[in-house]
């Protein structure tokens, strides 16, 4: 009877919504599932459910786990997600971004700064979505983030350190394709191939139907130290900017970070693969945070 009256009221919300903004209720199902408006509705709902999440994984009575509910303008940064330490008053703020569509790999050979041929490769899309075109505006950010114009301009849709302290992602948005549904309309499907089937069977999941494992892979959900994935000589990791005066130490964040979770192939069938590169799943992720306390 309460799932009823949750939905009865979800329905009139939403009835009320819609109308407030002229919105047909007939039209609105081919509106959340176009191809540019599906991204955003689908990265806004992973930030709440982490947020959920984090509130149930970390312990109330050490964090308290919030969702600020901002209006972002250029030159300033939202957050996705807040945690503030009781006992020290710290906050860290985390950015939700979800894996990059349909790119889970294998690398074919070694690459400096990425990984060894035959490790598994989940990148994220990491990058800012509002850009700054004035370049009074791009002058002043420049000076904001601490570097220089010219620096600012080449790196302009990248974030720094300064900008959060923690990346969340899902790893299940590598397994989405573009494709026609059952009535030939455009959209998002997840469509896992055989490789990538594999892949998430090692990961082992207790069920294998396709709603189950869809829903199982969305859960894993990781976390990344913004000082973990930037371009440093710390980390390793090379800028790919064609512009860029500094490709090992520039200090920005490249716009597809990875999830190296190593070579696979050479664990035993037994091993569940995990990330190798200090990327934190979210069911060890009270002890990362405790240990990024010590960092900010």
């Amino acid at each position: 009877m309460l799932q009823e009256q949750q939905e009865e009221k979800w329905i009139n919300d939403i009835r009320k919504y819609c109308k407030s903004l002229n919105i047909s209720i007939n039209d609105l199902c081919k509106i959340v599932t176009d191809l540019k408006v599906a991204p955003m509705i689908r990265g806004k709902a992973f930030e709440f459910s982490t947020y959920s999440r984090l509130k149930q994984v970390l312990p109330e009575e050490k964090w308290i786990v919030t969702k600020p509910m901002m209006n972002a303008q250029t030159g300033t940064h939202d957050i996705d997600i807040k945690l503030e330490h009781k006992d020290t008053g710290k906050t860290i703020s985390i950015e939700c971004k979800l894996a990059k569509k349909g790119d889970f790999k294998v690398l074919k050979q070694n690459k400096s700064g990425l990984g060894q041929k035959g490790d598994y490769l989940i990148p994220v899309k990491c990058m800012r979505s509002r850009t700054t075109k004035s370049n009074d505006k791009a002058l002043a950010a420049a000076q904001k983030l601490n570097v220089t114009l010219d620096a600012f301009i080449t790196h302009s849709d990248q974030y720094r350190t300064s900008s959060f302290h923690v990346v969340a992602t899902s790893i299940g948005n590598a397994f989405y394709k573009t494709g026609e549904d059952e009535e030939g309309n455009i959209s998002y499907i997840f469509k896992p191939t055989y490789e990538e089937m594999e892949f998430i069977k090692r990961l082992n999941p207790p069920n294998f139907t396709e709603e189950f494992i869809q829903e199982f892979v969305y859960n894993k959900v990781s976390f990344a130290s913004s000082s973990d994935i930037v371009v440093s000589h710390k980390t390793g990791i090379i800028c790919g900017r064609k512009k860029c005066l500094d490709k090992s130490n520039c200090g920005f964040i490249p716009n597809y970070p990875v999830i190296n979770f190593g070579n696979v192939q050479n664990l035993e069938l037994t091993e569940v693969p995990y990330p190798k590169n200090k990327w934190v799943e979210i069911e060890k992720c009270e002890a990362f945070f405790d240990e990024l306390l010590l960092q900010v």
